[in-house]
């Protein structure tokens, strides 16, 4: 039996896979389509297994070709990082990171995260990806991000992900323009108060949504903000009272004049980092997942 795997069908499978069919593999890696095909047929005898199915024009992955994508991600990944390290002939030192960030996730808090990583390792490169969490942990499975920081975790189903942790929790409170605070203070009536609120597919919208219908409040709701900053601006301009992330409240309340109020939703937002400290390289990741812990506080 041969044992020994050919890493050049391996290069081409990760194409076919990538690509989803071997007329894109072929143009995107400049190899002709019956080379292409010829090889995974190598490919799947040496395994034994299917490796794709097809379906109209595309080509799926099998269990097993989904397996063995994971596989073939690491190695190369590994792989490229060895000839960049070796062909410098030195360390990568912190390189350039790739950071996700869930839209959920305060941005002072990541702010706040790489003016301490920017004080450990000056020569530090980052590039920051902002969206939605599911899109972000696509983009963590096919390494088009380095670490990726969220409000939620990895669904389980996305075996194909780095190892993640949760790095602290994060309760919610609510702040307003003093005026606005006065007011709620002569009635403190959360049904009569004017409210800004986060888009309605976030994590903290969603909570937000099952706290009043919990409290049987109907929220006077005057806007819905993608943008965390625009809401605080038009809730320093009194329009309505926004809800604010503990570990951020006090940088936010100073910056745009507002006061918290007596009113504290039952909700504790998780905060999880997920990546992979890279080897053999760049030491980028590393810097910012252990400094991560402590972004949480001030």
């Amino acid at each position: 039996m041969n044992t020994q795997l050919n890493y050049h069908h391996l290069r081409y499978f990760l194409a076919v896979a990538t690509n989803g069919g071997i007329t894109a593999a072929s143009e995107a890696i400049h190899v002709s389509a019956p080379t292409l095909s010829a090889q995974l047929k190598e490919l799947e005898a040496f395994f034994g297994k299917p490796l794709f199915r097809r379906e109209g024009r595309q080509m799926r992955l099998t269990e097993d070709g989904r397996h063995l994508l994971r596989y073939a991600e690491r190695i190369f990944a590994t792989g490229d990082e060895m000839v960049e390290v070796l062909q410098r002939g030195k360390s990568a030192g912190p390189g350039t990171v790739f950071l996700g960030v869930s839209d959920g996730v305060p941005k002072l808090l990541v702010a706040r995260l790489l003016d301490r990583a920017f004080q450990l390792a000056p020569d530090l490169q980052c590039v920051i990806r902002e969206g939605q969490p599911q899109e972000l942990w696509g983009a963590l499975g096919l390494h088009q991000v380095d670490l990726v920081i969220a409000n939620e975790a990895p669904p389980p189903n996305l075996a194909n992900l780095p190892t993640g942790r949760r790095i602290g929790r994060m309760r919610v409170i609510f702040a307003a323009s003093r005026a606005l605070a006065k007011s709620f203070q002569k009635n403190p009536d959360p049904a009569k108060l004017p409210v800004l609120a986060p888009a309605r597919e976030s994590v903290l919208r969603r909570e937000l949504e099952q706290w009043w219908a919990a409290q049987e409040i109907e929220p006077m709701i005057r806007a819905e903000f993608d943008d965390a900053a625009a809401m605080f601006e038009l809730a320093a301009r009194g329009l309505g009272a926004a809800p604010i992330h503990e570990p951020v409240l006090e940088d936010v309340c100073k910056r745009y004049g507002l006061v918290a109020l007596p009113l504290k939703p039952d909700i504790e937002d998780d905060l999880f980092v997920v990546g992979d400290k890279r080897r053999y390289a760049a030491e980028g990741v590393a810097i910012l997942m252990d400094l991560s812990d402590g972004i949480l506080k001030a």
